[in-house]
């Protein structure tokens, strides 16, 4: 992570610390970058709904990273939705944190508080950061199809509770990204496996945790666990790379990590991984490349023919940038959607639009970048993002507002849906979404 004022590495804490609140510690960022006179007045065209806001006196940040996935079985059919993210008001005086589900029955429009995700992995330390979700589309192990996987970071709070202030977070410990199912449509949740463990959440030299989990099935029908690693660092030179790892069994049990980008050289930092898979049966993976001045969270996309096999480690994959030179720095989002082109579309969102200087872009907050050759090849499409929101940098430093932009498109394609965190006040973030036609007739 990097200090948006001196470019020096930081963290979540530090962040806060340097705004007046104190909160958890996360993953990478690239920091602010200047903000020009032509992109001041973005992020109210679209301002959408309110998911969720915290309560007041929360502590800071409110509530960041949601993801959103549609449910195919549900007895709702495909209008039935899912959402998740971080939830800070559990972080408080040092209780257990979960994950909260919101559902909404008519496709995006409305939101309803529906069930949470607790610990039950018999640590007792509480599912913290990065949630996900996943409808596994065909019988997995033992998992009959429509059943909703959830992975998320279980990290303890080090000091007894009672040392812990209300609206503060204690000294954190290791990380440990959990699964869990749910075979009734999200309503109750089961603890199934540990898929990796690392260890204290804090990005930097010396402490070797693991983040953000992404799931999917390889084309095997093998459940894949993508995620950020930085358990490497100290014997192979890795500073965070991202890896995967397999099961065979429906996520009881999980092979050996296998690589899918990772750079040696002590710097670069890929992480943040998004993965979907494509009408032609390729697997495409969008992650945020945090490091040296020439990735510092630049977005990228690479390939593979079976969602296990992505090719050389080392190659960082093609960079999402449109033709005039801008292009998306960190958090990426990855989908598909069946309109725009013979083969659809691939769109990514993430967290700010910045031109070849690194000042923020026309169509920051606004945007999504859209392209329709399914290897990632050729230039990205600006096309119009059905949220606008006011980002990091015309914030001044604001890190967590849009951390994650999840996009989700409608089954036909005509309409996405697209969900982030905002500014809810100088402090707290707010869970805001907005669903609206897809315009891609620019392609």
């Amino acid at each position: 992570m990097k200090n948006p004022a001196t470019g020096d590495d930081c963290t979540r804490r530090e962040h806060l610390q340097a705004i007046g609140a104190l909160a958890a510690v996360g993953l990478g960022t690239a920091g602010s970058v200047p903000v020009t006179k032509a992109c001041q007045s973005s992020g109210n065209k679209h301002r959408g709904d309110t998911l969720y806001s915290p309560p007041e006196g929360a502590p800071a940040p409110g509530a960041m990273y949601p993801r959103v996935e549609r449910l195919e079985f549900s007895p709702g059919g495909n209008e039935t939705l899912l959402a998740t993210f971080e939830y800070y008001p559990s972080m408080s005086g040092g209780s257990e944190p979960y994950f909260p589900v919101y559902r909404s029955t008519d496709g995006g429009q409305t939101w309803s508080m529906f069930s949470e995700i607790h610990d039950q992995s018999g640590k007792d330390w509480g599912l913290r950061y990065q949630p996900t979700l996943y409808e596994l589309p065909e019988e997995t192990g033992p998992w009959p199809a429509g059943t909703v996987l959830a992975a998320g970071n279980a990290i303890p709070i080090l000091d007894d509770p009672d040392d812990v202030e209300e609206g503060e977070t204690g000294e954190l410990g290791d990380t440990s990204i959990d699964l869990y199912a749910s075979t009734d449509h999200g309503e109750s949740w089961e603890y199934v496996s540990t898929v990796v463990t690392g260890g204290p959440a804090y990005p930097h030299a010396g402490h070797s945790p693991v983040w953000e989990p992404e799931l999917q099935l390889d084309a095997d029908g093998n459940l894949v666990c993508y995620f950020a690693d930085e358990r490497q660092a100290d014997d192979d030179g890795y500073n965070q790379l991202v890896g995967l790892k397999a099961s065979t069994d429906g996520g009881r049990t999980w092979d050996d990590e296998e690589f899918v980008t990772a750079v040696p050289n002590g710097t670069d930092r890929p992480g943040m991984p998004g993965v979907v898979e494509l009408p032609n049966g390729t697997y495409m993976a969008a992650y945020e490349v945090v490091g040296s001045d020439t990735v510092n969270g630049e977005v990228r996309v690479k390939t593979s023919p079976d969602g296990r096999d992505w090719g050389d480690p080392t190659d960082l994959g093609q960079q999402v940038v449109t033709d005039d030179g801008r292009r998306f720095i960190n958090g990426p989002s990855i989908t598909w959607t069946p309109r725009g082109g013979p083969d659809g579309t691939i769109l990514v969102s993430a967290k700010q639009l910045v031109d070849g200087n690194r000042e923020l872009a026309d169509g920051n907050g606004e945007v999504l970048l859209a392209n329709t050759n399914l290897d990632g090849s050729g230039s990205w499409t600006p096309v119009e993002a059905p949220l606008s929101f006011e980002t990091e940098s015309e914030l001044g430093g604001r890190i967590f507002v849009g951390w994650t932009t999840p996009i989700l498109p409608s089954p036909n394609g005509k309409q996405l849906l697209q969900m982030t965190s905002t500014a809810m006040n100088d402090e707290l973030c707010e869970i805001r979404y907005a669903e609206r036609p897809l315009k891609l007739n620019k392609l």
